[in-house]
């Protein structure tokens, strides 16, 4: 006999009176003795479905069924508004696929209801933990936030790039990198693609982006930083100021939070009580200095005159959407010693940069500038830092020696993104895999003994 086409539960709808085939798991199971409900969901929704005593080999093998177990069951699609689904499948056939161990290591409660086991068991079983209703739609999320970002760079005329990993030196600096084996020689885990980025401006390629992992060899124990993690990387040739960058960023950043709410905007409302803004007109701008002022007005203490402390992005946060109504702010003038040396000078004020902070919701997401593209101010301003040019920057060097255009960028990192789109507390909750100073890929316990 041939079998039946899965349908989604999603669609059973579609399909009322009809007999369907559905393949999920066992969410939840109800014995009313000579009858079993079972709840059964995959990723489009979930659906109660009913063994009766009645038919023996149905019945026999429901009652081996242990929660989270893969089940492939056909029936006949009823409406049941006495259910909270407002479907029912009364099971004709019913096959394991997988029968789940039981007790669960962590607790997904009925309906697939958000996980309340601490964070460090649940990343232990992340395979279980993302079952959860609030992690399924954040992966959700997550999907399309990136492929919103792709798109627009492809709509504007971005060439995507794949930069190495795997470097023969360190990107910025000889600190904060992982260092591997290459065969017979030493090599480092990339902490960002800056500089083939910049290569592929110099390639005249003109406008290029690049998505994947960078690694910060950095023993932050935070709700906000990882040693491994996802940034969105981009690139633009020709431009007149790093303001163009900002723009840039800014309408990217609108795009993408316009396409998330449209497909998932009542979903995460439902979800996370969250209702995602899509800004109107452009980001507001703050210097360094004049959000130190706003600061210090409203009682925020402040240790650091270049730079701001996690209380003080959160305060100013507060302070720009109560004083602009934009969640959003281009924190700008840095001092350029506290920069990357390859950002670019202000010609007006050489102690600061032409670059700038994005801030979200009280956090950093981006780090942008206009990038010094001539040969000699940038060797200079390497030297400045004490960097060797005949080092670990001549390959670097070398991409400016033919000409480059001048260009700027930036970088986001988007489970931080994520995070402040959906209101985790942790950037750990929303990386597939988190790697951390003590966590790497699965076994905390593993990495703290063995020494």
């Amino acid at each position: 006999m041939e079998l039946l086409t899965r349908t989604h539960i999603g669609e059973l709808s579609q399909h009322i009176g009809k007999e369907v085939r559905i393949r999920g798991r066992v969410d939840t199971i109800r014995d009313q003795g000579k009858i079993l409900f079972i709840m059964v969901r995959d990723r489009s929704g979930i659906v109660q479905t009913v063994a009766w005593y009645g038919d023996e080999e149905v019945f026999k093998t429901a009652k081996t069924l242990t929660l989270e177990s893969i089940v492939d069951i056909t029936g006949e699609v009823k409406e049941a508004k006495q259910v909270a689904c407002g479907y029912e499948l009364g099971i004709k056939t019913l096959k394991v696929d997988s029968l789940s161990k039981a007790p669960l290591p962590i607790s997904i409660e009925g309906e697939h209801v958000d996980n309340v086991t601490a964070l460090d068991k649940r990343l232990d079983y992340r395979w279980v933990d993302l079952r959860s209703k609030r992690n399924q739609l954040m992966m959700d999320v997550a999907t399309t936030m990136g492929a919103s970002f792709r798109q627009y760079c492809v709509d504007n005329g971005f060439v995507e790039i794949q930069a190495p990993r795997v470097i023969s030196a360190a990107n910025e600096s000889g600190a904060n990198v992982f260092e591997v084996k290459y065969f017979d020689r030493k090599a480092y885990l990339a902490q960002s693609p800056q500089f083939h980025k910049q290569m592929g401006i110099a390639s005249d390629l003109e406008r290029v982006f690049n998505m994947g992992p960078v690694f910060r060899a950095e023993k932050s124990f935070t709700t906000r930083h990882l040693t491994e993690y996802t940034s969105f990387d981009v690139e633009l040739g020709y431009i007149d100021s790093f303001k163009d960058v900002c723009k840039y960023e800014q309408e990217m950043i609108k795009y993408m939070l316009a396409n998330v709410k449209a497909k998932y905007g009542d979903k995460v409302m439902e979800v996370f009580g969250i209702d995602i803004k899509v800004p109107e007109g452009d980001f507001p701008y703050l210097s360094v200095a004049e959000a130190k002022e706003k600061l210090a007005k409203a009682g925020v203490e402040s240790k650091d005159t270049g730079d701001f402390s996690p209380e003080e992005e959160r305060a100013m946060g507060e302070i720009m959407e109560k004083e602009t109504g934009c969640e959003f702010v281009f924190v700008i003038d840095y001092p350029h010693a506290r920069r990357a040396f390859y950002h670019m000078k202000n010609a007006e004020n050489p102690k600061l940069a032409l670059g700038y902070d994005l801030f979200w919701k009280g956090i950093e997401i981006t780090t942008g500038a206009q990038r010094e593209h001539r040969l000699e101010e940038l060797k200079k301003n390497a030297t400045e830092r004490g960097m060797e040019l005949d080092g670990q920057l001549k390959d670097y060097l070398e991409y400016f020696e033919y000409g480059c255009p001048p260009h700027g960028g930036f970088a986001i990192g988007t489970e931080r993104v994520l995070m402040k789109m959906l209101g985790f507390g942790s950037i750990l909750e929303t990386t597939y895999l988190p790697n951390t100073p003590n966590r790497l890929g699965k076994l905390l316990s593993k990495i703290s003994k063995s020494k």
